[in-house]
């Protein structure tokens, strides 16, 4: 072997890394992986919305699910979600459940933080859709 391909490959770094390369990290242990179509954030709600559900008796009709929130930061996307969410910037979100505690969920209340996982909304002017939640506080 001519000797500038010895030193060529003598210079080549070598990884030991078990992350690829494209940048891809693996989730963490405590934390499970995000589903397609939805992104995992930190929120802190802003204030509730008073609106009920005009019709039906589902959890909508009896307390408000529509708040008002403040992406304070943006933890990771799933594959195939079509939005880009910023930080610091006030969105609406709907809590299916309502805000109210239930069904081993946790009351929201304005001025709580929690770690939430949502589906984004179809339109700029639809809420993201909570589907998962805990509190931070």
């Amino acid at each position: 072997m001519p000797e500038s391909e010895v030193k060529a490959e003598k210079e080549t770094p070598v990884s030991t890394s078990k992350i690829d390369s494209s940048g891809d990290l693996p989730p963490l242990p405590d934390q499970k992986p995000i589903a397609p179509s939805h992104a995992r954030v930190v929120l802190e709600v802003v204030k509730i919305l008073p609106d009920l559900a005009p019709a039906g008796n589902g959890p909508c009709s009896q307390a408000p699910c529509k708040t008002q929130v403040l992406i304070s930061r943006v933890i990771g996307y799933g594959s195939g979600f079509n939005q880009t969410l910023e930080e610091g910037k006030q969105v609406r979100a709907h809590f299916p459940m309502s805000v109210k505690a239930g069904g081993g969920r946790p009351e929201i209340t304005a001025g709580k933080k929690i770690t939430a996982d949502v589906r984004g909304s179809l339109s700029e002017n639809d809420p993201l859709m909570v589907r998962s939640y805990s509190l931070l506080d």
